[in-house]
C-alpha cells in the first residue's frame, strides 16, 4: 500500500513484477483495501497472467536498441545510426541530421545509449508538445500555469493543483487524436481537479469525441517501443 497525498480515490497498479500496490488517498480507511482488493481479483489475475506472458515473450526475443524510431503524434520518421566515438569519450549523445539520428558513445553499452535517447526524445517532447499545449490552451480558453516534460510508465500526463501541467515524452509514439485527448484533458483538469460528472461534461465540451479517445487511449501503451523500459542486447546481436 502507498499513501499519494495527489491520490483522489484509491488506484491499483500491476508492477513489472507481479506485485499489487494500492495507491490511496490521505486519510482512507484502511480497513476497506482488502475488499476492493478482493473485489478486483479477476483484473489483478488477468493483468499478472498477461504481464507472464509479455515477460516470456521478452526472454525469448529481448529488445534490441531500435533501427528506427516513429513518433506518430508527429507522423515523423527516424533512421538511426551507432557510431563509435573517439578513444577517452565517455558520454553518450544523439546527433539529427535530415530524416536520421546518429547515437555517438562507448560501444557496447546499449543502456548508455538508450538513455541518450532517452534524452533526445524528452527534448523533442519539450519542443512540440508544449507549444501544441499553449494552442489547445488559448484556442479552448484554459490557461495554466506551467508545463514539464517527463517519462512515466503510468501516466500519459497530470495536473496539479495550481495549474501546472506534466506530459509524458512518450506521447510522441501515439497518434494525433489521442495526443491532442490527453493534453485537453489535462487542461480541463486546471477548472475540474477530478474526475466528477462535471469534469466529464466539461472536458466532453471541448472534446466531443472524448469517450472514443479515452477508450482508445486504454490500449495505446501498446505503440510504446519496449526498448524504453526492457533489457537490450546490443545492436547487431
Amino acid at each position: 500500500m502507498r499513501v499519494s497525498p495527489r491520490a483522489r480515490r484509491v488506484r491499483l497498479v500491476i508492477k513489472a513484477d507481479g506485485t499489487l500496490e494500492v495507491v490511496v488517498p490521505r486519510r482512507f480507511a484502511k480497513r476497506a483495501i482488502p475488499g476492493i482488493v478482493e473485489s478486483k481479483r479477476d483484473w489483478v489475475e488477468r493483468t499478472r497472467v498477461k504481464l507472464e506472458a509479455r515477460r516470456r515473450e521478452l526472454q525469448a526475443d529481448p529488445p534490441r536498441l531500435p533501427d528506427r524510431i516513429m513518433l506518430g503524434a508527429l507522423g515523423e520518421e527516424w533512421m538511426v545510426e551507432y557510431r563509435l566515438a573517439a578513444f577517452g569519450v565517455t558520454r553518450t549523445g544523439v546527433r539529427e541530421s535530415p530524416g536520421r539520428l546518429v547515437v555517438t558513445g562507448p560501444a557496447g553499452d546499449p543502456v548508455a545509449c538508450r538513455d541518450a535517447l532517452c534524452r533526445w526524445l524528452t527534448r523533442t517532447a519539450r519542443g512540440t508538445l508544449v507549444p501544441w499545449l499553449d494552442e489547445l490552451a488559448a484556442d479552448h480558453d484554459l490557461p495554466y500555469s506551467k508545463a514539464s516534460i517527463r517519462q512515466q510508465r503510468t501516466r500519459w500526463g497530470s495536473c496539479s493543483r495550481r495549474g501546472s501541467i506534466s506530459l509524458n515524452a512518450r506521447l510522441l509514439f501515439l497518434p494525433p487524436r489521442l495526443v491532442e485527448y490527453v493534453l485537453l484533458h489535462e487542461l480541463c483538469h486546471t477548472k475540474q481537479l477530478n474526475h466528477s460528472p462535471r469534469f466529464w461534461a466539461l472536458l466532453g465540451s471541448h472534446d466531443p469525441e472524448c469517450d472514443a479517445h479515452r477508450k482508445a487511449l486504454r490500449t495505446a501503451k501498446a505503440v510504446v517501443p519496449s526498448w524504453l523500459d526492457h533489457d537490450l542486447v546490443e545492436p547487431g546481436v
